[in-house]
């Protein structure tokens, strides 16, 4: 009986631990499962930034930071740091676009053949002036390019083609082609309206009808200390997209045809600058109101004296699009509400999950500081506002790690770390993937641009390394087609109301992620020294301080 006893006592020490792991594992995927949950529930409204469902998703972030003893990192010792905004709203039937050739006028159709968004900057847009055709509307010294060479622009529209030329590598080219670093150009040059036409290539990336979703829905901005939105230039009048398509009475009588330019587009050619004949018309009317959404923000005070002071960053977007607008609902489609489950709650509670698993054991050596963020998809709003306004001193943030929409459907062997190539931080991701049995995967959409596209950026803005951390390309199950099942989100759930707790989220992967991220930032938060940019990097030249 005795060396029965003991023998049980053996099996049971030898079981337990293993045991003791599976239910770890499978509380972290329940909780996982609660968060996304909670988030994509229909309560929520869509998270529209600065709604009262955005509000509540918002308080349940700083209430899971409370319970796991994070401490307050936003303002006034507070989770939250509140980010000023103005809200536009554009007037229904106000928008109008008028092409003028030769006595004749072309009166655009709006959303089939052009769109304007809701102007931050007037209450009444009204412009009309000349055209300039100006390429890609792009001027970069360092690569060797120059759009506006040669162009008299001053009080003009400048014409481009959305997208960048064919030869520039595709993430520093897509800094210059940025909605941004365009209107730079154009003010730089004495424009006054900006229009771009969306060409066959550039509906590769974004198709025309989504367009559709956007109308009824607000744009946003941060208000600066002078109350004026951040990033809108006065000189520029009005601006809007016309569909290729719309576009030939643009380009009457001019040295080269649309047709032409389209196939330069496509071919790789150059695009030629030239002055069009006749002039735009364009207009609008948007109500403004000045509204305010929180960031969340908590930190994981670090154990080393000397490091203490350094912090590694999470970011993720709490944010979506809220419901649609009648006019943005498809035929027969009754469910207005884009819950944004994958887009961006799964981000979230990978976020959520990470910081409680490094808030076991032993502290990482420097601190780490997790934000939810506000107005991501308004233009990657909240981010910026925290970069330039942080609650900690920028210099000391000394990485930044992105989570913003893991594809959790499938149980991946990879992952993705957009900008892993630019810095250090590439290495730490590598490292932790491998004790995971997981490949890194280089970035394999470079066309997508994808690395300047979320919240991260805003901190590479501001010289801070940063990677983009995604599920890859691959399956564990050598049956799965990843590929289908990730270009059948895109095209049937991103930014749509299906996006929501129908989809078979796998939540096993989703806890493998979040360990994977947990160990870069004990990787990152442990070594004794940051992170650097490579040297000569376009990213780290162009911003580190």
């Amino acid at each position: 009986m005795r060396y029965v006893f003991l023998l049980g006592c053996a099996l049971l020490f030898i079981t337990s631990p293993a045991r003791a792991g599976d239910e770890m594992e499978l509380q972290l995927q329940n909780r996982l499962q609660a968060h996304i949950e909670f988030l994509a529930d229909d309560v929520m409204r869509g998270r529209q930034t600065g709604s009262r469902g955005y509000i509540t998703a918002a308080n349940y972030v700083a209430s899971q930071f409370r319970q796991m003893g994070l401490l307050p990192a936003g303002n006034e010792g507070s989770y939250f740091q509140q980010v000023p905004l103005r809200r536009a709203l554009q007037e229904s039937g106000s928008a109008e676009m008028i092409l003028k050739q030769a006595g004749e006028t072309t009166k655009l159709v709006f959303v089939e053949e052009f769109y304007m968004g809701p102007s931050l900057g007037r209450a009444t847009t009204e412009l009309e002036a000349g055209l300039v055709f100006a390429g890609y509307g792009i001027e970069a010294a360092e690569l060797g390019h120059n759009d506006f060479a040669n162009l008299d622009v001053k009080g003009k529209v400048v014409v481009t083609f959305a997208g960048q030329p064919h030869g520039f590598p595709s993430e520093e080219g897509a800094h210059f082609a940025s909605r941004t670093e365009r209107a730079k150009a154009a003010v730089r040059h004495g424009a006054i309206g900006l229009l771009s036409i969306h060409t066959p290539r550039s509906a590769k990336r974004y198709q025309w009808d989504r367009l559709r979703s956007r109308v009824g829905s607000p744009s946003m901005g941060w208000i600066n200390g002078a109350g004026k939105v951040h990033g809108v230039f006065d000189q520029i009048q009005a601006g809007g997209m016309i569909r290729h398509t719309a576009a030939d009475p643009l380009f009457r009588n001019a040295p080269v045809d649309l047709p032409t330019l389209l196939e330069f587009d496509e071919s790789g050619q150059p695009l030629p600058g030239f002055a069009l004949e006749g002039a735009v018309e364009m207009r609008q009317r948007s109500s403004h109101e000045n509204i305010s959404s929180p960031n969340v923000v908590a930190v994981l005070p670090g154990s080393d004296p000397l490091l203490a002071n350094e912090y590694v960053l999470y970011i993720a977007h709490l944010d979506h699009i809220g419901e649609l607008h009648a006019d943005g609902l498809e035929e027969g489609q009754a469910d207005p509400i884009n819950n944004g489950a994958l887009d961006n709650a799964s981000g979230v509670s990978v976020m959520l999950e990470t910081a409680r698993l490094l808030t076991q054991g032993q502290p990482p050596r420097r601190s780490v500081l997790f934000i939810a963020v506000t107005a991501e998809e308004k233009g990657l709003v909240g981010s910026e506002y925290f970069a330039m306004n942080p609650t900690v001193p920028i210099a000391s943030i000394v990485s930044a790690v992105n989570l913003d929409m893991p594809l959790l459907l499938f149980d991946f062997a990879d992952v993705i770390a957009f900008g892993a190539q630019h810095s250090e931080l590439g290495d730490a991701v590598r490292a932790a993937a491998r004790d995971f049995a997981i490949e890194l995967t280089p970035d394999p959409f470079p066309e997508q641009n994808i690395f300047v596209r979320s919240d991260h950026y805003r901190l590479v803005q501001q010289g801070i390394p940063s990677v983009y951390l995604v599920t890859g390309v691959k399956s564990r199950d050598e049956d799965v087609d990843t590929g289908l099942i990730t270009s059948g989100f895109l095209q049937k759930h991103y930014h749509k109301p299906s996006d929501d707790l129908n989809l078979p989220i796998h939540y096993g992967a989703a806890a493998r992620f979040t360990r994977i991220n947990a160990r870069i930032g004990e990787l990152i938060a442990n070594e004794p020294d940051r992170p650097d940019w490579h040297e000569g990097d376009f990213f780290g030249r162009t911003f580190a301080r």
